[in-house]
């Protein structure tokens, strides 16, 4: 099986799209989406249906739970807060429907898929150092679990030994006694100083995987936010990649 993991659009579409062009151009049938389709961006609708459209799983993140009253927007910052106030005013009925059907957790096959953590998804934490990755591996009993949240591509792996580390190649090969957490960055909003679009390719036919980034029209998404009414903040750090 080969799949293309994407998380965190954002509303997002002009880097949505980008990254779609770049899945069909690389022949990839399989989407699997770890939550977030909304928040942040100006084009919420429109992200919502194409995800629902391409992806063949989607998971449930903090914002679009946020969006539909399923998580408490008093846990976000006030930014993120004025994005889902300006989000639930924008969004369609019928995307807020389709946010209700969403799940925490999915598996396929050797794949966990979860938008924040495999333990205590709910809790909406992030992962940030090695340590905290490595709490997480009693959490999941595939070989390998994708996230997103951070926004921040990272692969940590644990072998059978116990030992943890973080695999430093791209693409990197699946060994066979590891087991991995793979975090695939954030389509809409990255925030490890690259502003460029991420996503992951999973190929489970030659065991490996591979982070992806892609240039896209950041310029159009800042001024949609901008003219949108979204905090201008926003828009500075989509070109910023923070």
């Amino acid at each position: 099986m080969k799949a293309a993991i994407i998380s965190d659009i954002h509303s997002n579409l002009e880097a949505l799209l980008v990254v779609l062009k770049d899945i069909k151009k690389r022949r990839l049938k399989s989407i699997f989406c770890l939550g977030d389709l909304i928040g942040y961006g100006a084009n919420p609708n429109e992200c919502i249906d194409l995800c629902m459209k391409e992806s063949k799983v989607i998971v449930a993140g903090n914002h679009d739970w946020a969006a539909i009253d399923k998580t408490d927007v008093a846990t976000f910052n006030p930014v993120a807060a004025e994005a889902i106030r300006w989000t639930k005013e924008n969004m369609k009925k019928e995307g807020g429907s389709k946010l209700k059907g969403l799940e925490l957790r999915q598996t396929v096959g050797a794949l966990h898929l979860v938008h924040a953590t495999p333990a205590e998804p709910e809790k909406w934490r992030y992962l940030f150092s090695l340590e905290e990755y490595e709490k997480e591996f009693s959490a999941f009993k595939e070989q390998i679990c994708f996230i997103g949240h951070s926004h921040i591509p990272a692969a940590i792996y644990r072998d059978d030994n116990g030992y943890c580390d973080l695999v430093r190649d791209n693409p990197f090969p699946i060994v066979a006694k590891r087991r991995y957490i793979v975090n695939v960055g954030s389509v809409g909003q990255p925030r490890d100083l690259d502003p460029r679009a991420s996503y992951v390719i999973y190929d489970g036919n030659n065991d490996s995987i591979e982070i992806i980034r892609l240039d896209y029209n950041i310029p159009l998404a800042q001024q949609k936010i901008v003219m949108g009414g979204l905090p201008d903040v926003l828009a500075d750090r989509l070109l910023a990649g923070r």
